[in-house]
């Protein structure tokens, strides 16, 4: 019996509608748990705000933005006379951002589908460029930041984040690692050919990609964030909540297992108590490269 013909590698195409159809998927549990998440990541916006340094009367364009956490931050500084454009390439996180900002109150702010590698806006229209974890999941970060630069305006500046190696994030990559252990999903691994969250985790490659997409003066910053929960089976349930790889993963496998499985992450995750919660609680360390240069 012949082998079985290996999967084709897939396109650039296939893995940006792989990654809409995710996106689309996911957005109520962002939504969901948004607190959760932005109370690790809240840092890593305000470390951005501080970087782009936006002024009264600014345009500043948050792309790939979620919720729109980072530019709901940028539109109380550029008030009066400026404004955001929160955008996103998931229909679902567009909406879920428009219901972020109404409940925020903050009005300077439009909302509208846009995705990160092709903005559809005129050149030299906005002042700033927000990104916060989105560079490191489109096929081409390159061309996302050329164009990121054709439409900011002479002067302006961009400030992103992306995650720092998957060792530095156990957040993350400890449950995915525990997980690839067992033969049910793949390691991560900087020679993929698919984007995923450590695609970018290294000081040097963004240095470059800035650079050579038109970009100067770069400035990169580490910054440590730890993600908090009450107990390792909340931290777990985070975690399979967050992570599309891993709930893939265990998909189909067996109750029994996936109970091993689980109890085998949390084990894991009981490894980081936080030293400033309760007994029981987790908190697990990520870690963020925080970038920004000039137009």
């Amino acid at each position: 019996m012949s082998a079985a013909a290996p999967d084709p590698t897939p396109t650039p195409d296939d893995l940006r509608a792989t990654s809409r159809e995710r996106w689309e998927r996911s957005a109520p549990v962002w939504e969901e748990r948004r607190d959760w998440f932005q109370a690790a990541a809240a840092p890593v916006s305000h470390a951005m705000i501080e970087l782009l340094n936006p002024q009264p009367g600014h345009v500043v364009l948050e792309a790939a933005a979620g919720l729109g956490d980072t530019g709901l931050l940028a539109a109380e500084l550029v008030h009066p006379g400026g404004k955001v454009i929160l955008s996103d390439g998931a229909e679902a996180m567009v909406e879920a951002a428009k219901r972020h900002a109404a409940e925020r109150g903050i009005v300077n702010v439009d909302v509208s589908p846009m995705e990160l590698e092709w903005l559809d806006m005129p050149a030299a229209s906005v002042d700033g460029i927000l990104v916060r974890f989105g560079y490191m999941l489109v096929p081409d970060p390159e061309t996302a930041l050329r164009d990121a630069r054709r439409v900011l305006r002479p002067g302006g500046r961009i400030a992103l984040a992306v995650w720092d190696r998957v060792e530095d994030n156990p957040w993350l990559g400890l449950g995915t690692t525990l997980l690839a252990d067992r033969g049910l999903t793949e390691p991560w691994s900087p020679d993929s050919v698919e984007p995923g969250p450590f695609s970018l985790s290294s000081r040097d490659r963004l240095d470059e990609l800035l650079g050579g997409t038109g970009f100067v003066l770069p400035e990169i910053v580490r910054l440590d964030v730890a993600f908090r929960s009450p107990s390792a089976a909340a931290a777990r349930e985070n975690f399979l909540a967050f992570s599309d790889r891993a709930t893939t993963a265990l998909a189909d496998v067996p109750a029994d297992e996936r109970a091993a499985v689980h109890a085998e992450i949390e084990e894991a995750f009981s490894a980081f108590p936080d030293p400033d919660g309760p007994d029981g609680a987790i908190a697990l360390p990520g870690a963020v490269l925080v970038a920004g240069a000039d137009a």
